[in-house]
């Protein structure tokens, strides 16, 4: 009897761990929580995102520390980033840790924490210091938070063993770059197209939508392995 607890604990963790569980779907569900987080955070960065009107001939300067944001309504595109990227990231560490004190389950909250603060500086560091100056295309949007954030979570989910967040991570990455690189509203039909002001605003939603799919996704997972 003495074994009792050990064993039982053992039995939880492997019931609610991602990578040894043979049930990974009790974790996943609660990762749409995370996806979620973060497509608030695109969509959050919209209003930033406003261009100067066309033949207005004026261009507004901004914090370039994630690419170029020039011709904005507004200067706030780089300080919004500067405050709501720790703070997302931290709130998806929160809930992990949450969660893990909960369930036992291991989430890699350190893990999130490293990769996600490391790529956001390095990426500051790389546009800042001109290391990207011969991928122009993919910095003069301004929106390489998209890729920071999404190579975060493909490199998170491969550490959770988490199939629906690989998922996720692997077809954000490529949304991302389809945003950073090409005008998406150039590929939306003509009837759905915004006033040239909001033509960013196609952009972050693309990435911001396979986030929400995804989160949804996760939830679908987890209900129908019950």
């Amino acid at each position: 009897m003495s074994d009792r607890p050990g064993r039982i604990s053992n039995e939880r963790a492997r019931l609610d761990g991602v990578g040894a569980d043979s049930r990974p779907h009790a974790v996943t569900g609660w990762l749409s929580v995370p996806l979620l987080l973060i497509a608030a955070l695109f969509i959050g960065a919209l209003p930033f995102y406003v261009r100067q009107p066309l033949g207005s001939g004026e261009s507004v300067s901004s914090p370039m520390w994630f690419g170029g944001a020039g011709h904005l309504a507004s200067p706030a595109a780089g300080l919004y980033w500067l405050i709501a990227l720790p703070v997302c990231i931290g709130a998806v560490a929160l809930f992990c840790t949450w969660r893990e004190r909960r369930s036992g389950a291991e989430l890699h909250v350190r893990l999130w924490l490293a990769v996600s603060v490391g790529l956001c500086v390095a990426t500051v560091v790389a546009v800042r210091s001109g290391l990207l100056f011969f991928l122009s295309n993919l910095t003069i949007r301004g929106l390489l938070p998209l890729l920071t954030m999404s190579v975060a979570v493909l490199i998170w989910g491969v550490a959770l063993r988490s199939r629906v967040v690989i998922g996720v991570g692997v077809v954000a990455v490529a949304a991302s770059l389809v945003s950073n690189l090409y005008n998406v509203e150039n590929r939306v039909p003509q009837q759905f197209t915004f006033d040239t002001r909001f033509s960013l605003w196609s952009n972050i939603l693309l990435t911001a939508f396979v986030f929400v799919v995804g989160a949804a996704m996760a939830v679908f997972a987890k209900r129908s392995k019950r």
